[in-house]
Parts: C-alpha cells; sequence; structure tokens
C-alpha cells in the first residue's frame, strides 16, 4: 500500500500538495480517476479517489475512512540527546517512528557536543517513516531543549518517568518497570551521559533511574532498545 499524508481535509473532500503532491502526481505518475490511500497523522486513514489536478495540488473525493488504525495500547514519549554524528541520530529516528513512538523532544545535556537539531528535516524523517511502516499517527517532534528545563517542564507528567544513564548508583532493569497500558517518558543522555547534578535533578523530579544491561551502549542505540523494549513488553499480540 503506497500512503500519502495530508491535512487539508474537510468532510467528504481532501487537498494533496507540496512533496506529497509532487511524489503522488509527478513521480509516481498517477492520475484523475486513481484510487489512492492517505494518512492525517492523527491516526486516520482515507481510501479515496482523485478528481481533480491542478499546477501544485490534486484534489480527492473520499470513499472510505478507518479511525485510529493500527493504535497502541500504550504512549512513548522519548527525550534523546542529538549524537555527534547527525547520520545516527536521523536513523534512530526512523526506526523508533516504525517500530512506534508517539513524541520526540531533543535534549541538550550538559556533556552534549551537537547543540543544535533541524526540526523541519527531523520532521520529513518521521513522515516518511510512518507512511513507510504504514502507520497513520505521525509522531509529535518537539523543539530542542536543555536537560535540566525538560525535566521541570515534566513535573506534572501522569505516566511513568525514566531515566537511564551510566553514573554510579541503584538502578532497575528497564524490563521491570514498563506496565502494559501505560504512558512512558523516557531520557536518555548524550555520548558522554547525563551529569551527576542532572541525573540528581531527575530523581529529585520523579524519574526511576534504569539500566539498559550491561553492555555500553551508544546514544542512538540505547534509545532505540527502549523503543523496542517498550514495544516488546507493553504491546498485546
Amino acid at each position: 500500500m503506497e500512503l500519502f499524508f495530508t491535512n487539508q481535509i474537510s468532510d467528504s473532500k481532501a487537498t494533496i500538495s507540496g512533496d506529497e503532491f509532487h511524489h503522488c502526481i509527478k513521480v509516481l505518475r498517477h492520475k484523475k480517476g486513481d484510487s489512492v490511500s492517505f494518512i492525517d497523522g492523527k491516526g486516520g486513514l482515507f481510501s479515496g479517489v482523485i478528481t481533480d489536478i491542478s499546477s501544485d495540488c490534486c484534489y480527492i473525493r473520499i470513499t472510505d475512512y478507518t479511525s485510529d488504525f493500527a493504535k497502541r495500547d500504550y504512549s512513548l514519549h522519548m527525550a534523546v540527546a542529538p549524537t555527534k554524528n547527525l547520520e545516527r541520530y536521523e536513523w534512530f529516528m526512523e526506526k523508533a517512528a516504525e517500530i512506534g513512538i508517539d513524541e520526540l523532544t531533543p535534549i541538550i545535556g550538559n556533556h552534549s557536543v551537537r547543540r543544535t537539531f533541524k526540526k523541519e528535516r527531523g520532521e520529513k524523517i518521521f513522515l516518511s517513516a510512518t507512511k513507510q511502516s504504514l502507520k497513520a499517527k505521525l509522531p509529535i517532534l518537539n523543539p530542542m531543549i536543555k536537560v535540566e528545563d525538560f525535566i521541570r517542564d515534566q513535573k506534572d507528567f501522569d505516566g511513568i518517568k525514566l531515566i537511564a544513564h551510566c553514573n554510579e548508583g541503584p538502578k532497575q532493569n528497564i524490563t521491570s518497570v514498563l506496565p502494559k497500558g501505560c504512558r512512558f517518558l523516557i531520557l536518555i543522555g548524550p555520548e558522554g551521559d547525563f551529569s551527576p547534578e542532572e541525573v540528581a535533578l531527575a530523581l529529585e523530579n520523579g524519574f526511576i533511574p534504569v539500566s539498559l544491561g550491561n553492555s555500553r551502549l551508544r546514544t542512538e542505540t540505547a534509545a532505540l532498545a527502549v523503543v523496542i523494549a517498550t514495544y516488546l513488553l507493553t504491546s498485546e499480540f
């Protein structure tokens, strides 16, 4: 199934424009009368027929709609520090979207090397991976924020808050703190890990320290391991 994306939907009609229009009409050569499927990024899967094509958009008559397509029974918000090699972070984003993530916040830690991140490029990666994996809900990509500010902003988060780090101190294995049907917020630090001060602040604000095992993992590997563990341990198969 080839999926397109648009949020220009009204009643039984939709409009596809921009890059999605180019891919649909210029690349795949769809024409008037062809059937297409598209998502709204909020969980809706649509089918329709192309009724007209202009120079920069095409118009769709909606024929079918499915709500909460492929909905998961848990919610996952990852807060992950971008890596020095940005390709590694983008790889994580792609795979996380394919497996299942609801929200991503790039964070800047005391030990971060990379302190910039292009949100627009990240959103394109999420969109491509969402369509490729036949999902209808587009992950939210938040603006970059300092670790300390993010931790304080999440004091009222109504779910389970976890921080994975390599500093000294007691930690629970992540497999023991992932109940089914819950909301999760999980912090993953930069290559140099979280500073002791950042870890202390997280613990003061209700984050549970967790371990991902005995191996030392790269930032993007640790983040993806968390996404996979959450998917396997909390999903109903």
